[in-house]
């Protein structure tokens, strides 16, 4: 069994002039220099370019379209994810459901952490997701990024002003790491 951990951090959002995947990009170099031992990839929906999901058969049937099956390889590779999700009218973006939605299994027996921005740093949009990890069986951790006031939190290169951002990547990652660790363990 490989030791290195792999997360994937997860953009939200997928719309013109998005700030999730300038969050994403801060979040994914405060992690590489916070925990160097584990690997770090984004994994953005607006590359993948999922259609609104209407397949055939729900993702618990395990019966997967082509589609389904290149997303259910990236979700399957990772041992946990960081959420990076704005707040779109007190829940998740649309674009991150939808995401969510493609497949079932591979998401469980892993662990989540979040990155909220919003006005009010996407605190309901974060328990939102909690639900959903929930429904897939990913355990979540307690310490939570949020960046308030989005729209003058960032500097001109994409980070996070202080003030405004709340929690600690490098907590937030020893936490993250510690679930991922004793699950992949437990997965075998």
């Amino acid at each position: 069994m490989n030791d290195t951990l792999k997360i994937l951090v997860i953009v939200g959002t997928v719309r013109e002039g998005r700030v999730g995947r300038k969050i994403a990009d801060w979040y994914l170099q405060q992690a590489r220099e916070a925990a160097p031992e584990a690997e770090f990839e984004i994994l953005d929906p607006l590359e993948l370019n999922l259609p609104l999901f209407n397949e055939p058969e729900p993702p618990l049937s395990g019966h997967y379209s082509p589609i389904q099956k290149t997303v259910a390889k990236r979700i399957a590779s990772a041992d946990a994810y960081v959420f990076v999700t704005g707040e779109y009218n007190h829940s998740i973006p649309g674009s991150l459901k939808n995401l969510l939605d493609y497949v079932a299994a591979e998401w469980g027996r892993k662990a989540a952490a979040f990155v909220g921005y919003s006005g009010t740093g996407a605190i309901r949009s974060i328990e939102h997701l909690i639900q959903i990890c929930n429904a897939f069986g990913v355990a979540t951790t307690k310490g939570h990024i949020t960046i308030n006031a989005v729209w003058e939190a960032l500097d001109e290169t994409g980070t996070p002003k202080d003030g405004y951002r709340f929690g600690n990547v490098k907590d937030q990652l020893t936490d993250l790491l510690w679930w991922a660790r004793a699950l992949k363990t437990a997965r075998g």
